[in-house]
């Protein structure tokens, strides 16, 4: 017994159940067509986009291609879905004459695949139900949704050529958007009674018309390269794609309805319902409460209050966060410049502070004594180097290798000369300064007005320093002592140059890190230094043997020169001591007389023959008298006096 909607107990009147069955037929021939005019619009839209994307793939006509082919899927199966449902309906209303052989053939016995999957335990019937239920195909229509929407999705775009193109697009995308207000607008003003549905895909073509207004702002304006403007089309589709794709997935868990029963329409969001004016967030959640519970809210008198007071309870908060605004924190680390109507008035310690609310007054951050290091080569837009471990390998600035290219090294002109000609030289310098913007309040003012980029402005001042101070000076000078004396006129120097600039900023120390050759002629250069070192190295050995030979023919002569200085003084000795005893003896001569020439004559004559044996002969003795021989010993004078000592007493003696 089929069923018909006539019987059915509804609160409207035959008649009017009856439109919605009689229009379904024509409602489902609708539908189908402009899901078939959907899919060809949307698979042309789809290869050109990815035509685009494989020629240009930060182009921004991709990601506009996606995200309205995306929204027109979601249109296809909105409409998709209304015409399964019209043409149910349409089946009911009229439904199709079977022939005698197909009712032959359904009550005919089981074939013998229907037989072997009745073996099965699984209920294939309800699996293949399940498969081909409007929740899977919904749920797989909105992932492949969301797939062509991120797959448009970029983060860097070029700007558009002038030229007819975009504008024929923007023509295009404005007659859609006209197409699509008169579809909208008919849905809307079509009757519940006579196609149920409309009011479901209204919204979604208000969804549509909003992702085409968005398309507009990237087209007309082809020089902004904003990614967030290129993208924000696909924002809501992506979320009312998620809106499907959860409705499709929470359906499976629904009960199953009957058979005879009309079917759900599961294409419909609640997200693409808000875009209304004026907006009504609260009038889903009133209609939900008393569709389910039967609570009426606006039969409340508490929300009826409510409601009323809601206007002026907002603008009191918002009234008083506005002048909450005014209250303003600067942290430890941080100094605050305060702005009364856009001037500077006053700069704050760290605290808690009140003032005008915005924009009357407002507070300027800046630092408050934190210390930068800022390479003189460095380029602006170049990456910090990470932190190395303390037990890792050393990072790569600490690499100070002559034959390797550092990424801090600054190129310099320096004077070189050769011989009598002068020239140019070109070396590699590691040039860091230390700085800090000044602790007072007209540093921190000069700080945020009068410098954009402080960085900058110290590394510009600082190369025009360096090529000045570089200009003058050979790579021998630069490489010997006079490094710390640089590093100090280079401070002076860029700190006077900020200082007449206003800058603000205090430079607290200049390091000359590495001045060295280019990396191509460090092996050239250390030939050189060698060739010096090898040069200088000989020049000193041979001043040194020099320096040697010297000494030693100064130590000889100053020796021959004691030598006869002691001869002449010993010889003169010798002479004063004879003059003397000359003398002396002259004077004894005259006093003693022969005596004492006798004494001295045997004294001579006893050193000379003291060891001889001798026999002396007196001539005085006569010839009648018979000679005499002396035969007496006389003991030296040391024998003589220990003779002459007195001897101890014996006891006889005593006796």
């Amino acid at each position: 017994m089929q069923h018909s909607p006539l019987s059915e107990p509804t609160e409207h009147s035959p008649l009017v159940a009856q439109a919605r069955y009689s229009l379904a037929s024509s409602q489902a021939m609708l539908a189908a067509r402009v899901v078939f005019g959907l899919g060809a619009t949307i698979f042309l839209m789809l290869v050109v986009a990815l035509i685009t994307h494989t020629f240009e793939s930060s182009s921004r006509w991709a990601a506009l291609l996606t995200s309205n082919a995306a929204v027109l899927m979601l249109l296809a199966v909105a409409f998709y879905n209304a015409q399964r449902i019209c043409q149910w309906r349409a089946d009911i209303f009229a439904p199709p004459l079977k022939s005698e052989e197909a009712l032959t053939e359904a009550e005919a016995s089981p074939t013998i695949y229907q037989r072997l999957g009745a073996l099965i335990p699984v209920n294939v019937k309800r699996i293949n139900a399940a498969l081909k239920s409007d929740g899977i195909s919904l749920a797989l229509m909105a992932a492949l949704v969301l797939f062509v929407t991120l797959s448009g999705w970029g983060a860097n775009y070029v700007g558009l050529d002038e030229g007819t193109l975009r504008w024929a697009a923007v023509g295009i995308i404005a007659a859609a958007m006209f197409a699509t207000l008169v579809a909208e607008r008919h849905l809307a003003a079509t009757a519940s009674e006579a196609w149920p549905e409309a009011k479901f895909i209204a919204p979604i073509l208000r969804l549509t018309l909003a992702v085409q207004f968005l398309s507009l702002p990237p087209l007309v304006f082809p020089s902004v390269t904003l990614s967030l403007l290129i993208n924000l089309p696909a924002i809501p589709v992506l979320l009312v794609a998620i809106e499907f794709l959860l409705r499709g997935l929470f359906s499976l868990f629904m009960p199953p309805k009957a058979e005879d029963a009309e079917p759900e329409y599961l294409a419909k969001s609640q997200l693409a319902a808000q875009l209304v004016w004026p907006p009504r967030p609260l009038l889903f959640l009133q209609h939900e409460i008393h569709q389910h519970f039967g609570i009426d809210l606006r039969q409340l008198w508490a929300f009826t209050v409510l409601k009323r007071a809601f206007v002026p309870v907002v603008a009191v908060m918002m009234f008083c966060g506005w002048l909450l605004t005014g209250i303003q924190q600067v942290s430890t680390t941080q100094r605050g410049i305060y702005e009364r109507f856009g001037k500077p008035v006053a700069v704050l310690p760290a605290g808690l502070h009140y003032g005008l609310p915005w924009p009357f007054g407002q507070v300027m951050l800046t630092e408050n004594g934190q210390v930068h290091e800022l390479a003189a080569g460095e380029e602006p837009d170049a990456a910090s180097e990470p932190l190395a471990s303390a037990e890792g390998n050393a990072p790569q600035s600490a690499d100070r290798l002559w034959d390797a290219v550092h990424s801090f090294d600054k190129a310099q002109i320096i004077a070189s000369q050769s011989g009598d000609q002068q020239s140019l030289q070109i070396i590699n310098s590691d040039v860091r300064f230390m700085w800090r913007i000044g602790l007072t309040d007209n540093a921190a003012l000069a700080a945020t007005y009068r410098s954009n980029n402080l960085p900058e402005l110290i590394r510009s001042t600082a190369n025009q320093v360096l090529v000045h101070q570089f200009s003058s000076l050979t790579l021998e000078q630069l490489l010997g002592d006079q490094r710390n004396a640089l590093a100090s006129q280079i401070n002076r120097a860029v700190q006077q140059r900020l200082d007449e600039l206003h800058s603000g900023v205090e430079l607290l120390s200049t390091v000359v890190e590495a001045i060295h050759p280019p990396a191509g002629a460090a092996d050239a250069f250390h030939g050189v230094q060698a060739a010096q070192i090898s040069a200088q190295a000989l020049v000193s050995r041979e001043r040194g043997h020099a320096a040697q030979l010297a000494a030693s023919a100064q130590t000889t002569a100053t020796t021959r020169q004691n030598q006869a200085q002691m001869n002449a003084t010993d010889v003169t000795s010798k002479a004063q001591a004879t003059a003397v005893r000359f003398a002396a003896q002259k004077q004894a001569v005259e006093q003693s007389g022969q005596v004492f020439v006798d004494e001295l004559w045997f004294s001579q004559l006893h050193q000379t023959l003291g060891h001889s044996p001798l026999m002396i002969i007196d001539s005085r003795i006569g010839a009648g008298s018979p000679p005499t021989i002396d035969l007496r010993e006389f003991p030296s004078l040391n024998e003589a006096a220990r003779r002459d000592a007195p001897s101890k007493p014996t006891q006889e003696s005593s006796r």
